[in-house]
């Protein structure tokens, strides 16, 4: 397929699906990532998208979250040992929460290798999905407004429910962690689904790779001091290890 070809196609994909991933577009039209890379490269003069790692993806002024269909293709070694190293702080008749992040889904994958007999609260399909056929887990779908970017329910009818709900532990993600600012999130229905879950449970995990801690996203999840526990892929720096410990939170990493 010639050059102008492949970007006719891409353009194409990207407009009828609304985000494309690299190594599909690799295996599709036959030639490398990096050739599509830079055919992305050559496209972005003439249309408007966001490239990521992994892949490319149109976007809203509403909406700026990276679809999951791109989110779970990228960074996923640093989300199976984050989901492994989860797991082992549940134990068999915890009630925990888990949000719509792919790093949850990687935590609820690893729980259904764990024989351990649970119930879990979550707003996300897909994680509802994985568990469905493990009979040792209970359960419990947010219901709300479905966000397909995300594969999520959102929404006051989301929060409403958590009202009523109560949890051992929390499992949560965020679009960004920053010292100064506290635990942020792209969007903002999603950031009160994520706020809901730690206020209504016990303990709170934030498990985020180390992607995570740069610039603040615009809606405030909690601060640092609402964090019990951080569970991250790498070593983080000793400027942002020293913040974490101040406000008394306990830092795992699972790298060493």
């Amino acid at each position: 397929m010639l050059a102008i070809d492949r970007l006719k196609k891409i353009e194409e994909l990207l407009k009828e699906n609304g985000s494309i991933v690299i190594s599909q577009l690799s295996e599709l039209l036959d030639v490398s990532e990096e050739t599509i890379r830079r055919d992305l490269e050559k496209l972005s003069k003439t249309m408007k998208f966001k490239r990521v790692r992994g892949g490319a993806y149109l976007y809203e002024s509403s909406d700026t979250e990276v679809p999951v269909k791109i989110r779970e293709k990228i960074y996923i070694k640093e989300k199976q040992i984050i989901g492994a190293k989860s797991v082992s702080f549940i134990d068999d008749g915890d009630t925990i929460m888990l949000d719509s992040s792919t790093t949850a889904l990687y935590i609820a994958k690893n729980l259904n290798l764990s024989k351990k007999k649970v119930t879990v609260i979550t707003n996300s399909i897909e994680i509802a999905n994985e568990l469905a056929d493990n009979s040792l887990i209970k359960i419990i779908n947010l219901g709300g407004t479905l966000r397909r970017r995300t594969k999520s329910y959102v929404g006051y009818m989301t929060t409403d429910s958590l009202i009523d709900l109560s949890a051992d532990k929390a499992f949560v993600s965020c679009s960004s962690v920053n010292v100064k600012f506290g635990v942020t999130d792209n969007h903002n229905l999603e950031a009160r689904v994520r706020k809901g879950m730690l206020n209504n449970s016990v303990k709170k995990f934030l498990v985020v790779d180390y992607t995570k801690f740069e610039e603040p996203a615009i809606n405030k999840i909690c601060d640092l001091k609402d964090i019990d526990v951080v569970i991250i892929d790498r070593k983080l720096s000793n400027e942002q290890l020293d913040v974490l410990k101040k406000h008394k939170i306990e830092v795992v990493c699972c790298e060493e």
